[in-house]
């Protein structure tokens, strides 16, 4: 039941939005991604600093000019953009636009060519360690394995394929404490590989004490 009302007010959320911004909305509706897909599926993913922000550099979006702390991975041509050190989005929250606060460490998973609702982005502090642990290396190891979004709990009953895991997003211990890996496992007929969620001290506690 619990889920079932979660699911609901998600959707009303939605269709509220969309109620509000119409057409415009369509762009800024996302299918909610775990970290690990928001980190294989980046242009870039980095942890930076951010300096200032300027509304009137450019018509219609926000600059934020960002010390690069890290570069955890990066296309050609989102490295040619990060050497500037700006990020830029739209200003208007109905296009998609993004706030950032100066003076803060983030975590940015993001496309080209700009920075909107549907790229992660959270504050370095209040990542658990296993978000941090995967994105300064962990979840890149585990790219082959896709992590589907997943609503209902009979979607949920195979959770874990070849392939694959499937993900709720009201699923947290999955969130902030465990990735989609690939495992092997020994059979007669030799060696078959599998995809499931990793199962650290934090992630089964966290099970434990939903």
């Amino acid at each position: 039941m619990e889920f079932t009302r979660h699911f609901g007010l998600l959707a009303l959320s939605m269709l509220a939005i969309l109620a509000l911004y119409g057409r415009t909305a369509d762009a800024c509706m996302c299918m909610p991604s775990h970290p690990q897909t928001h980190y294989c599926s980046a242009d870039y993913v980095v942890q930076l600093r951010v300096l200032r922000k300027s509304n009137t550099i450019e018509p219609g979006k926000t600059i934020y000019k960002v010390h690069i702390k890290r570069t955890y991975k990066a296309t050609p041509e989102a490295r040619r953009m990060l050497r500037d050190g700006r990020l830029s989005t739209p200003n208007d929250d109905a296009m998609c636009g993004i706030q950032l606060d100066t003076g803060k460490v983030y975590i940015i998973a993001g496309r080209m060519p700009q920075l909107n609702v549907c790229a992660y982005y959270k504050e370095y502090t209040k990542m658990t360690i296993s978000e941090r642990h995967g994105f300064s290396g962990a979840y890149g190891l585990a790219c082959t394995c896709n992590i589907s979004t997943c609503f209902g709990r009979q979607c949920l009953r195979h959770r874990e394929t070849a392939e694959g895991c499937k993900w709720s997003p009201f699923g947290k211990c999955e969130r902030d404490y465990s990735s989609c890996v690939p495992h092997h496992i020994h059979t007669r007929n030799g060696d078959i590989q599998r995809c499931r969620w990793r199962r650290t001290q934090l992630y089964k506690k966290c099970l434990s004490y939903p």
